[in-house]
């Protein structure tokens, strides 16, 4: 792994611009191919079928699956003939136009598009109907993401194809891809079609398709997204749909912007003009990558009142939150079984740590271990203004009442890098700082009653002033968190082995003066499930977050968890064992808006399954 992408601004602009522009490849790479497999009769059968009874007319008359039979114009939600099937009443006639959006709000771009969202068509007695829908990646390669009320729509339906990054004006036969019959749908059984209930957050449904009339599968032709849990409330996402309004050619819809939490809900809010009916299903992209054709999907346009408000803002849109519940509705979709579920319990959102996400922005440092004797990973968290905070954990992902350690103005505001380890080897933690005069302290068995004897291991001067950021885990060790990896200004990596009162241990150096390693921000140390060492977690100044099976002479294998994102910058990050699982394996992140989250169980697929701790809104 690499740090060297593109600064946040040039990256930023690249998702943007490669979204906008990738149709022009798009449609260079849908050239005819060689001949794919061979179509079992069946499924031949149905993708010949298809491609005959889809005239380029048909498609191009197909009406918005959420508009219902009112005027289109009116948007995506009830305004456009989405009724709520519970919760509060319409809050105006279902052919009002609602007001013009706030001043500076986005417009979302028309455009070619990207391979994997493309439409369903469907037909019933009433007419034809589309919705929006995405190739995520599935062993078959034949799974598509869309919302929960699309998915139900189809389960009513007739003819239903997918078809990936549709064109007005082509036949089935000719679109460039080619077209994939809907063979069967995946819905959760207590979701409620344009519920406004806590049912709401079910919104999400999968089809499988069957292969094109050549026996390609959909994610062999167009590639696919990554299904990706939701990593926060607050992260920008390039949204991609069809709607059905003041869109004469029926061309792609896409929009970059930030999504905040949708207040009262459990569940992401975006806002960007044009996403009209029809757009339900719209895939929340991170992470682009048009050559790679892939991605991360974090959301997808549903949920509340079926994605939208009351009243017909069109630029309002809503996605469910992707937890375990997205996550089983997928596995029932690869092995083709039939959901079936118990009672849905809606996850809180209430903030599990006090405070506001404007007092967290300016927490500088995090630190996280058994500072109360229980046997529970406790947060520790130094202040920009020297005050020092414990939040007792509760070994469940939550945290007691603040105890405050040191007040505000203390010298704790001097602080540059804090980590906690097992130094002394008495089974209390042992806390390690780096101060801006370059002294290094070590404080034996640090506890909330009170720290054992101070030892400097290098004094006010010396070169451990050029420490930028020091980790401490199980490196050299498999026994106890006695190592430190130490990334110095010069880009140069080190593990010391054994650190203690009598010294920082014993120096390896693992990257040179120079080497990418300037890039790094943080550091910690976690250990996944299944090993006895800690691995290197590192976030990079482009917003990647990585991973390297570091030991106390080599670097190992570098696994890149998360893409270079921009809600990745200027945070503060710490691990420990907060969900009880008896090894440190759970990060804290505290962004540059002060939102906080846990992340449970960090590996090498993912930093994990994400809580709010502090919400921004």
């Amino acid at each position: 792994m690499s740090p060297s992408s593109p600064p946040r601004r040039i990256w930023t602009l690249a998702i943007a611009v490669g979204l906008t522009t990738c149709g022009t490849a798009a449609t260079a790479a849908a050239a005819p191919s060689p001949a794919g497999p061979s179509p079992a009769p069946s499924a031949a059968a149905a993708a010949r079928s298809a491609e005959t009874y889809w005239t380029a007319e048909r498609m191009a008359g197909a009406k918005p699956l959420d508009a219902g039979k009112a005027p289109v114009d009116a948007g995506k939600t009830p305004a456009a003939g989405k009724a709520p099937a519970s919760g509060p009443a319409l809050a105006a006639p279902l052919t009002s136009v609602a007001a013009a959006p706030p001043a500076g709000t986005p417009q979302g771009t028309y455009g070619d598009g990207i391979p994997m969202v493309g439409t369903f068509f469907s037909s019933d007695p009433t007419g034809t109907t589309y919705c929006t829908a995405s190739v995520v990646q599935s062993p078959g390669r034949n799974l598509v993401l869309t919302a929960g009320h699309c998915a139900q729509g189809l389960a009513g339906s007739t003819q239903q194809i997918f078809v990936p990054q549709y064109r007005k004006g082509l036949d089935a036969a000719h679109q460039p891809y080619g077209v994939f019959p809907v063979e069967r749908v995946f819905s959760d059984p207590r979701y409620t079609r344009n519920s406004t209930g806590p049912d709401s957050d079910l919104d999400v449904g999968f089809a499988r398709l069957g292969p094109n009339s050549r026996g390609e599968q959909a994610e062999t032709r167009t590639g696919g997204l990554r299904l990706t849990p939701t990593p926060r409330w607050t992260s920008t996402v390039t949204v991609v749909g069809y709607p059905g309004s003041h869109n004469t050619d029926q061309r792609a819809l896409s929009c970059t912007v930030p999504t905040s939490r949708l207040s009262g809900q459990h569940q992401l809010r975006m806002q960007c003009g044009g996403f009209y009916g029809g757009t339900s299903g719209s895939p929340w992209i991170t992470n682009y990558d048009a050559s790679a054709r892939t991605g991360d999907i974090v959301g997808s346009l549903g949920g509340w009142n079926g994605g939208g408000t009351l009243t017909g803002e069109d630029w309002i849109s809503y996605a469910p939150v992707f937890g375990s519940e997205v996550q089983a509705l997928y596995q029932d979709a690869i092995a083709d079984r039939t959901p079936v579920r118990t009672a849905y319990q809606r996850p809180s959102d209430s903030a599990r740590l006090p405070g506001a996400a404007s007092t967290w922005a300016h927490a500088k440092h995090l630190v996280s271990a058994d500072l109360t004797g229980d046997g529970r990973d406790d947060l520790l968290t130094i202040w920009s203004d020297g005050e020092v905070s414990l939040y007792p954990g509760d070994g469940r992902g939550g945290f007691g009442a603040e105890q405050q350690l040191a007040r505000s103005d203390s010298f704790w505001k001097r602080a540059v890098t804090v980590t906690a380890g097992e130094l002394s080897g008495t089974g209390k933690p042992d806390l390690m700082v780096r101060w801006d005069t370059g002294k290094l302290s070590y404080y034996e068995d640090f506890q909330a009653t009170g720290s054992g004897p101070e030892y400097t291991l290098g004094a006010g001067g010396s070169f451990w002033k050029y420490a930028s950021q020091i980790t401490a885990g199980r490196y050299n060790s498999t026994d106890r968190s006695a190592d430190l990896a130490v990334r110095w200004v010069d880009g140069s990596l080190s593990v010391y082995a054994g650190a203690g009162p009598s010294g920082p241990g014993t120096e390896r150096r693992l990257m040179d003066a120079g080497s990418y390693w300037k890039y790094a921000t943080a550091l910690s140390s976690p250990r996944p499930a299944g090993q006895d060492r800690s691995t290197l977690l590192v976030r990079w100044s482009d917003g990647s977050l990585g991973s390297y099976a570091t030991t106390g002479t080599d670097l190992g294998k570098g696994t890149r968890l998360q893409a270079p994102n921009p809600s990745w910058t200027d945070t503060a990050m710490t691990t420990g064992d907060l969900n009880g699982s008896g090894r440190p394996d759970d990060l804290v992140v505290r962004w540059s808006d002060g939102e906080t989250s846990l992340y449970d169980g960090v590996g090498g697929d993912g930093p994990g399954a994400w809580t709010p701790l502090v919400n921004n809104g």
